[in-house]
């Protein structure tokens, strides 16, 4: 199988990206175990020293310690396994802007996790940068 390598900056004038802000506050914790399936909780990674988990305000889990007041932007658009930059597009753009994220990255998406009192800020420099806000915020 022939795999092609893609840089972001080849596919950024031909697409525009959206993206969406996800209403809920969410807190990026380590718990002693990894509970059972939810609405409220958005994403569970486990290591070999911990497990961390992504869940929204106000859930029902054993939390030893966290951060809290995050916001989830995520990238609507299927992104190729062989393209590469587009992370490090989008982290520069914020770094720029003393704009610290948390990223996960799914099969098909990417998503940033950032502290709410950075949203609006965040959103402004995507929207700047050719990003399509689709909903919330």
């Amino acid at each position: 199988m022939l795999v092609i390598s893609m840089r972001f900056n080849e596919l950024r004038g031909k697409v525009k990206i959206g993206f969406s802000v996800d209403r809920n506050r969410y807190i990026i914790g380590k718990l002693d175990n990894v509970p059972g399936f939810s609405n409220e909780v958005f994403a569970v990674i486990k290591d070999k020293n911990e497990v961390t988990a992504i869940f929204q305000e106000g859930a029902d889990l054993q939390v030893i310690c966290g951060e809290k007041f995050f916001r989830i932007i995520t990238f609507e658009a299927r992104l190729p396994f062989e393209l590469t930059g587009f992370l490090s597009y989008v982290s520069t753009l914020l770094a720029n802007e003393d704009i610290p994220i948390f990223v996960i990255s799914t099969y098909s998406t990417d998503h940033l996790l950032v502290r709410e009192e950075h949203l609006d800020k965040a959103v402004k420099v995507l929207q700047k940068n050719g990003f399509v806000l689709t909903q919330g915020h």
